[in-house]
């Protein structure tokens, strides 16, 4: 099974994440996808994504659409030490915490990444090309 994380290219917080969720041991495979890039519309050419979309949005090999906490569970899920804690959230008791909290996360997300100083791809990406030696700052 492939779960296709689309997420907001231009977010620290969102790069972070995917770095994060990178470097932890997965029960299948996480393709992470910049929303709304060239990438994201040839594998999924029905489906809009804004590139900075509202929610964070997954999306399975067998088509099935995962948007806002029902996405992040799922990412959760797909990860072997957090796979308990998912399915915590899943259920009716926790479901609506974690919708507030993952609602919180992605409204608020572009200011926790400035409050946090992370920096996102798109960032480190140009600075990189405009200036090699400039780009080790934002490492």
């Amino acid at each position: 099974m492939r779960l296709y994380v689309l997420y907001d290219f231009s977010c620290g917080l969102c790069s972070q994440l995917v770095q994060w969720m990178s470097d932890q041991p997965a029960a299948c495979e996480l393709r992470f996808v910049a929303a709304g890039s060239d990438e994201a519309r040839r594998l999924f050419p029905d489906f809009r994504c804004a590139a900075r979309p509202e929610e964070l949005v997954v999306i399975s090999d067998d088509g099935a659409v995962y948007r806002g906490d029902a996405a992040y569970i799922v990412c959760l899920y797909a990860l072997h030490s957090y796979r308990s804690v998912a399915v915590r959230l899943a259920q009716p008791g926790f479901r609506p915490l974690a919708r507030k909290v993952f609602a919180l996360i992605s409204t608020n997300r572009l200011r926790l990444s400035e409050l946090m100083g992370l920096h996102p791809d798109d960032a480190l990406a140009r600075t990189i090309i405009d200036s090699p030696a400039n780009g080790r700052a934002l490492w």
